[in-house]
C-alpha cells in the first residue's frame, strides 16, 4: 500500500517546544509547557544551574508555527512583520530586564533561539488570583485583598512611570507568592511601550480579554495610556470581591451609545464588605470612557490609603 508523500506542511508540529528541548546551547531545558497566548508561549524550565525558571517565547501564534524546533512564518508575506515583532520583543524583553520592583516578576536573560526570541524570569510558586476567586476555600479575606490592591497599585504606578503598559492585567497575570503571601504581577508578553511613542505592526495582534480589557484595547490604533491598566486592574479586584466578572467593556459601550443602561453593577460598600473609599475607586477605574476613570495608579492610591479619622468629642 502506498504512503501519502510528507509535503512542507507536514513539517510543522505542534507549537509548544517538547519537554527537555535546550534553549541557548544547552543553558536552558524545558520541562513543562505553561500556556499559551496571543503573542507567546510560557514553559517550566531549568537553568545550568538546575534552577528553576520560567520561559516565555515569541510566538505570534497569528501568523508563525513550528518547524521541529524553529520557529517560521506562516507565509512569505509575514516574514518581514515576523521578524519585525521578534526585534520588538527582544527591544521591549530589554526595557522588562531592568525593572526592578518586589511585586513585578523578575527577567534574568534575553536571548535569540530557533529564529525568535525568548525571555527567561523568576519563578514564583504561588496561586493566581482566578483560583482564589473559583476555590471558596481559598477566597481572601477583605484585609489581605487592601494589602494585594495597594501594592499592585505601587507595582504598576512604578512600571507607568518607566513608560510601560502592561497591557494584560487580569487574576491569572498576579500570582501569590506561597511562602510569603507577596503578590507578584507577571506575564509582560503584551507589554508595550506606550503607543504614541512607538510605531508598531503589532497593532494587529490585540491582547484582549473580555471583562477586563477595556473599551480601547479592542480597537486598532487606538489611544492608550496608564489609565488602560487600571481599568483592568479594577476589573481584576471587581472579580475578586464580588466573584463575579464585569461585563465586557464593547458590551456597556454599546449600550452607551444607543442610549440603554450600563450593565456594569458598581460595588456597593453596605453589601461588599469594603469601605466606600476602596470600593468607589474601584466603581471610578472601571467608567467605560478613558477620561472617566483615575488616570494615575498614584491618584488611585492615595484615595485608598487615606485613612478617616471619626471625630471626637
Amino acid at each position: 500500500m502506498q504512503t501519502a508523500a510528507h509535503t512542507p506542511e507536514d513539517a510543522f508540529e505542534t507549537d509548544e517546544l517538547k519537554p527537555g528541548t535546550a534553549l541557548l546551547r544547552g543553558q536552558y531545558t524545558i520541562e513543562k509547557f505553561l500556556r499559551m497566548g496571543g503573542f507567546g508561549i510560557t514553559y517550566l524550565a531549568r537553568d545550568s544551574l538546575d534552577r528553576t525558571v520560567v520561559i516565555k517565547e515569541c510566538f505570534p501564534n497569528a501568523m508563525c508555527r513550528r518547524n521541529g524546533t524553529r520557529v517560521a512564518p506562516r507565509s512569505r508575506v509575514q516574514h518581514n512583520e515576523f521578524r519585525s515583532i521578534v526585534k520588538l520583543f527582544v527591544r521591549e524583553a530589554w526595557s522588562l530586564s531592568k525593572l526592578t520592583h518586589p511585586n513585578i516578576v523578575g527577567v534574568h536573560q534575553v536571548f535569540e533561539d530557533n529564529e525568535t526570541a525568548y525571555m527567561a524570569l523568576d519563578f514564583v510558586d504561588g496561586l493566581d488570583l482566578m483560583h482564589t476567586i473559583e476555590d471558596e476555600s481559598l477566597r481572601l479575606p477583605p484585609e489581605q485583598v487592601r494589602t494585594i490592591l495597594t501594592k499592585m497599585l505601587d507595582a504598576i504606578g512604578y512600571v507607568h512611570n518607566q513608560d510601560i503598559l502592561h497591557r494584560d492585567i487580569s487574576p491569572d497575570n498576579i500570582l501569590i507568592d506561597r511562602q510569603s503571601g507577596n503578590p507578584v504581577l507577571i506575564d509582560f508578553g503584551a507589554a508595550r511601550e506606550e503607543v504614541s511613542k512607538v510605531n508598531r505592526v503589532l497593532s494587529e495582534l490585540r491582547v484582549v480579554k473580555d471583562g477586563y480589557s477595556p473599551e480601547e484595547f479592542y480597537v486598532n490604533g487606538s489611544q492608550q495610556g496608564p489609565a488602560s491598566d487600571l481599568y483592568a486592574l479594577a476589573a481584576t479586584f471587581y472579580h475578586v470581591i464580588s466573584g463575579v466578572t464585569p461585563p465586557s467593556s464593547q458590551k456597556r459601550l454599546f449600550a452607551i451609545a444607543t442610549q440603554q443602561p450600563d450593565p456594569f453593577v458598581p460595588l456597593d460598600p453596605a453589601t461588599c464588605g469594603y469601605d466606600a473609599a476602596f470600593v468607589g475607586a474601584i466603581n471610578t477605574a472601571l467608567s467605560v470612557l478613558p477620561k472617566d476613570r483615575i488616570q494615575r495608579a498614584e491618584t488611585w492610591l492615595e484615595q485608598i490609603t487615606q485613612v478617616a479619622v471619626p471625630a471626637t468629642g
